[in-house]
């Protein structure tokens, strides 16, 4: 009884939400629940993990609630960042969709009161939602990390470094243990012309570099004054991170030709063997494994470091004017069920919550092993993303990563250019 529909496109999408807004507001518009559809929506694509192990908990929802319809659409990653808070405030709302985590998301339309807060619910369902992974959904005025829980994720996701094994192999070189070993591996590639590390300074992967080489000079405190506000960041430690990352690439270990390069391109370069070295995240896991067929690699965290980029995934939310957000609540339940979760692990993504031994494809054991290291804090600990605490600070990374790629800037005024963007976003008072 499932019913799929198409994707709106994106105008026409803001000008129905923006007429659906103006009316009823709050539970009144939602009425009681009628118990007969769930409606669902993500923006994941067919073929990705998340999208596989989300349609295996449809058929499982399904299967155990006959007589029920799912009405499921497929949105765009671009419709949810642009138009989220209308859709979320239109009377058209789905029961259940999956949002954006952070301040500048999440926490805007928690604040505004258009999401249902599932901190009761957690409780009552027993809900397993107490591990650092889960902390992407308590908001608390509209800053994430601790407060009212109002989404719920069932996946991670953390930022490695993948490895050619067969090229480090070639020159009897061993994993990296500490930055002294990863830049004695990448001047051993320059001694004999090859360029070690890959990098797409147009896109996520520079702010992600740059954002790792900070985090060494940071500890728990530093970290939570950065992305929580709880007092005043480190900036040394970024004009340190810069300073590092100029002599990189004064010595030839990033190609000043990556300052055009997307993460997607980066990426592709890495799969093709044409760098020994890429620092990204868990997404390209499941691709890797597929795409790379004529060398052996790995992954390991960032050498040295105990934080790391990396958080639970996105969020399952319910609007506050779900309709029917019982049904809402059974289907997030199900998407944490070791059945889901194990599957999610076996197609490459990070699972929160799968089964002892369930997951049995060797990627997937690699990244759920680390990921749950991370959790406990025994494999370091996750950082979440530079660019969260404040909006548009993700623009001012890239253009500062590409600046340094360059040459256009020194480290110092990299520190206080971000200094700078931080400080006119971060909430006032």
């Amino acid at each position: 009884m499932r019913k799929y529909t198409a994707v709106l496109a994106a105008g026409s999408l803001v000008l129905a939400l923006g007429l659906g807004a103006c009316s009823t507001s709050g539970d009144d518009a939602g009425g009681a629940e009628d118990g007969k559809t769930l409606k669902i929506w993500w923006w994941e694509n067919d073929d990705s993990a998340l999208s596989q192990a989300w349609d295996t908990a449809i058929d499982i929802f399904e299967e155990e609630h006959p007589g029920v319809e799912v009405q499921f659409e497929l949105k765009t990653y671009e419709q949810m960042q642009q138009s989220g808070q209308l859709i979320l405030d239109s009377n058209d709302a789905p029961d259940v969709l999956e949002y954006l985590k952070g301040n500048a998301t999440a926490g805007v339309v928690s604040k505004a009161g258009l999401l249902t807060d599932l901190t009761d619910v957690a409780v009552e369902r027993g809900w397993d939602v107490e591990n650092t992974a889960q902390d992407v959904g308590l908001y608390e005025d509209g800053i994430m990390g601790s407060g009212q829980r109002y989404g719920v994720t069932n996946y991670g996701e953390y930022v490695g470094l993948f490895y050619n094994t067969d090229m480090l192999t070639e020159y009897d070189l061993d994993t990296p243990e500490t930055l002294a070993d990863l830049e004695t591996i990448m001047q051993t590639f320059v001694d004999d012309g090859i360029t070690p590390l890959a990098l797409g300074s147009a896109d996520y992967p520079g702010p992600h570099l740059l954002y790792a080489l900070a985090l060494s000079h940071m500890d728990d405190d530093s970290l939570a004054a950065f992305q929580q506000f709880t007092g005043e960041p480190d900036w040394t430690a970024w004009e340190r991170a810069a300073t590092t990352f100029t002599e990189w690439v004064d010595k030839g270990y990033i190609s000043t030709d990556s300052t055009g390069i997307p993460a997607q391109d980066s990426g592709n370069a890495f799969v093709a063997g044409q760098y020994p070295l890429f620092y990204s995240g868990t997404w390209w896991a499941g691709s890797f494994t597929a795409d790379i067929t004529d060398f052996a690699w790995n992954q390991v965290l960032f050498p040295g470091n105990d934080l790391h980029p990396g958080s639970g995934g996105n969020l399952w939310v319910v609007p506050a004017k779900a309709k029917n957000k019982e049904l809402a609540y059974d289907f997030i339940e199900i998407t944490q069920r070791p059945e889901v979760q194990n599957q999610l692990g076996d197609l490459g993504g990070v699972p929160v919550a799968a089964g002892d031994s369930g997951v049995s494809e060797p990627v997937g054991q690699l990244v759920t092993a680390r990921f749950s290291e991370l959790l406990s804090g025994e494999g370091g600990k996750l950082a979440w993303y530079p660019d969260w605490p404040v909006a548009g600070l993700n623009d001012v990374l890239i253009a500062q990563t590409s600046d340094l790629v360059q040459g256009n800037v020194e480290p110092a005024q990299v520190a206080s250019n971000i200094q700078a963007a931080y400080d006119a976003g971060k909430p006032q008072g």
